[in-house]
């Protein structure tokens, strides 16, 4: 439990702008979200089990940011966003100041790395985002695979302490390095045999344009170091992995596709790719995407473990900041016997953002 330790950037930052002579007033705004959903699904179930169809989700945030530009031209800026609904072990989801000037962004506290910052939605999609991982969240897992974050290096770090720096954008092109001493939220302690350590985020990206639409591509490399001191041939626990991701406009058209190598020192190899399309004209969208993700189940085995997943989904943006959203989905899980296991069903929410 931290909220008023998460608040000590917002204050330095806001007290270092001051005492630098800021060129411009130091501004304070309040925002958040609200985010509501409703699922059914049909499972396949093991013998006595009673899997529930019916659930309820919910995403309350609230955020407090404070930015200023100084006179020799920096620009500082400190955010800081909360759970409001305290269910979670930890209140702060980020909290971190930005320190931007012509050589690019510097960045220190919790923050998720470049990598998901640059390429954030891996696909589009008309209703949910990269944060509303409700499907994986609510149905009964099968497998050892990750579906959160499944296609950023975020999966692995999430919000840990750490640094980044970003290049300013030239010609489209962006590239950034971050660095997370540890991919927990433990801090005060410098023995690397507690857990895995030194997670480094390298990714680069470009944006570009053509007549009538804009291209997108992005990839990046990602290392933890193992807390025994293993190799990847060894039996540490320690991570490689690797992701691309593209994307394209056209009028109202959106497509994208994204994947990611994951390499434990363990031997659970992992691949998933994903493919997702969009369709938006005024207030209304519509998109598509596909999912399948795989891994073996240990160094020794050759068994595999998959999921396949489709969804489709439909928002009505009801007015700025609000909408509404209907979606469906089918899951096939794979477990490492070779059965399947079958899951259907829908969602609907409402989303409101200030």
């Amino acid at each position: 439990m931290k909220p008023l330790s998460a608040l000590l950037p917002l204050c330095a930052a806001l007290l270092w702008a001051e005492t630098a002579q800021a060129a411009d007033a130091i501004t304070l705004t309040l925002g958040g979200r609200i985010k509501e959903f409703f699922a059914v699904a049909d499972q396949d179930q093991k013998p006595g089990e009673d899997l529930n169809t019916v659930a309820m989700f919910n995403d309350v945030r609230i955020s407090a940011e404070g930015k200023t530009a100084l006179d020799n031209g920096i620009s500082i800026r400190s955010y800081v966003r909360a759970f409001a609904v305290g269910r979670e072990a930890v209140d702060v989801d980020e909290a971190y100041v930005d320190v931007v000037t012509t050589f690019g962004r510097l960045r220190m506290g919790e923050k998720a790395g470049v990598n998901a910052s640059t390429i954030g939605d891996p696909i589009p999609e008309a209703f949910l985002t990269v944060d509303d991982e409700l499907i994986g969240d609510g149905l009964r897992p099968r497998t050892g695979i990750v579906l959160r974050d499944a296609f950023t290096f975020k999966r692995f770090t999430g919000n840990a302490l750490g640094v980044s720096y970003q290049t300013p954008d030239f010609l489209g092109i962006k590239a950034g390095v971050a660095y997370h001493p540890t991919p927990t939220p433990a801090i005060g302690t410098f023995d690397r045999r507690l857990g895995p350590h030194d997670a480094l985020d390298v990714t680069a990206g470009y944006d570009g344009d053509f007549a009538g639409g804009t291209y997108r591509v992005a990839g990046g490399y990602f290392h933890l170091a193992s807390r025994t001191g293993g190799t990847l041939a060894g039996s540490g626990d320690g991570v490689e992995a690797w992701n691309m991701s593209a994307g394209a406009t056209y009028g109202g058209w959106e497509i994208g596709t994204g994947y990611m190598r994951v390499i434990p020192e363990n031997g659970t190899t992992e691949s998933d790719w994903i493919v997702g399309i969009l369709y938006g004209i005024g207030p209304f969208q519509i998109s598509a995407d596909y999912k399948v993700a795989s891994r073996r189940v240990s160094r020794v085995s050759t068994a595999r473990e998959r999921v396949d997943r489709g969804t489709l989904q439909a928002a009505y943006k009801l007015g700025p900041g609000i909408s509404v959203g209907l979606g469906g989905f089918y899951v096939t899980q794979r477990d490492s016997t070779g059965t399947a296991w079958d899951s259907g069903g829908v969602l609907s929410g409402l989303k409101i953002g200030f």
